[in-house]
């Protein structure tokens, strides 16, 4: 099991929360976006090329 997740686990059983989302640093919004660092977001067409991917549409 991840460090991280063990870390935070034990972190809602120490402060008594329901919710992952009350323990977080930065936690998500209810539709997964990280406000933080803008994610998930659109790759621009230079990262895709760099990466080597092919998009299937």
């Amino acid at each position: 099991m991840n460090e991280n997740l063990k870390f935070i686990q034990v972190s809602i059983i120490l402060e008594k929360k329901a919710s992952i989302r009350e323990v977080m640093v930065f936690p998500k919004t209810g539709s997964s976006e990280d406000l933080l660092f803008g994610a998930p977001s659109l790759l621009s067409d230079k990262k895709v090329e760099e990466m080597n991917v092919r998009i299937m549409r």
